[in-house]
């Protein structure tokens, strides 16, 4: 049976795009690009729909325009208007089916049949575990957190039904790893802890780089980041070390193989370069099972975004990442010579 996926997206008049397609692939699709050129808003309306479909299935009672709402955090429909004139619409395709969003003066879903749908998952930018305390509770009615935060947290502290197979935990084990302790999650105080040797730390005080890694490892082992399921990842180097990012590329890579398509939005020039380092020495070994990679530049043209992509990094135009890494190799280079003449 084929694995479901994302293949389209298409914003009109919708927050920072008037008109704009973007083409993705079964594997790893990569957003960069300037503050406020949209790389998030495209994650959440792929997520805030597929996440609508899952309630839908799972017979919860949400309508789709609240779910795009509380996904971006936004108090009304006005809110998604890049101009006052004409209505926001969003498209997309996923598996052989495609969906409709309009924003005006009413959302209106209009897909034909949908397929079953896994409950996506997003990993915001905010790192949420050691927030966790009343995040379902009173909070959720006064904190200015947006929707991925909360289901985040409910995933994060709530054990599946399920349990993944034997060999992606052990693909994915790295993780495991690179924490140093045991992590708990108590009920009771509505807290992670982690205890290492013998010592009981709230999360409050465990390294921010240490949650990431905690979380994405939770996520698998529950089972919530599985086979035809989505990740959506935004800025995954926040706060973590870069010489963890070639487990954590490992990891993605594995996920990847295994069926899971990724969404990642990032600043990190390690992050592309290793992604780029993986999949060049994985398609060297083993061709024929080498994960589809799709990099995508997002930049502004007369206010607006626009979006141009590559299957390959370095073919990605225009590159603001690899455009500073460049201009600061040439400064260093200008200011050795300066100093070599100097001496």
């Amino acid at each position: 049976m084929a694995i479901l996926y994302h293949q389209r997206l298409r914003l009109q008049n919708f927050t920072a795009f008037s008109d704009q397609t973007l083409e993705f692939v079964s594997g790893i699709n990569v957003l960069v690009g300037e503050n406020g050129t949209g790389k998030t808003h495209v994650m959440k309306a792929l997520y805030a729909w597929q996440m609508a479909c899952h309630l839908a299935e799972a017979g919860s009672y949400a309508k789709y325009v609240d779910v795009f709402l509380a996904t971006y955090g936004a108090k009304s429909i006005d809110e998604f208007h890049r101009t006052k004139n004409g209505s926001a619409a969003v498209y997309g395709t996923y598996g052989e089916s495609d969906w409709t969003a309009l924003f005006h003066p009413h959302i209106v879903s209009d897909s034909g049949v949908i397929p079953a749908t896994q409950r996506p998952v997003f990993i915001p930018a905010i790192e949420m575990m050691a927030h966790a305390r009343n995040m379902s509770g009173i909070l959720r009615d006064y904190a200015d957190f947006d929707r991925t935060c909360f289901d985040f947290v409910a995933m994060v502290t709530a054990e599946s039904s399920s349990i993944p197979s034997p060999s992606l935990i052990e693909k994915v084990s790295v993780l495991k790893q690179l924490v140093p302790g045991e992590v708990e999650w108590n009920r009771n105080d509505q807290r992670f802890y982690l205890t290492e040797k013998g010592k009981r730390l709230p999360y409050s005080l465990v390294a921010e780089g240490i949650r990431k890694v905690t979380a994405l490892y939770r996520l698998i082992e529950f089972n919530w980041i599985s086979p035809g399921g989505v990740l959506f990842w935004d800025e995954p180097e926040v706060n973590l070390n870069p010489r963890w990012m070639d487990e954590i590329i490992e990891v993605l890579v594995a996920l990847a193989q295994n069926g899971v398509q990724i969404f990642l939005a990032t600043h990190n020039y390690v992050i592309l370069k290793q992604i780029d380092l993986t999949l060049r020495a994985q398609r060297l070994v083993k061709p024929e099972a080498a994960v589809p990679a799709r990099f995508f530049s997002l930049h502004k043209e007369r206010g607006v975004s626009k979006a141009m992509w590559a299957d390959n990094f370095a073919d990605l135009e225009p590159n603001p990442i690899l455009d500073q890494y460049d201009q600061m190799l040439a400064e260093d280079w200008r200011l050795s010579k300066y100093e070599a003449e100097a001496e």
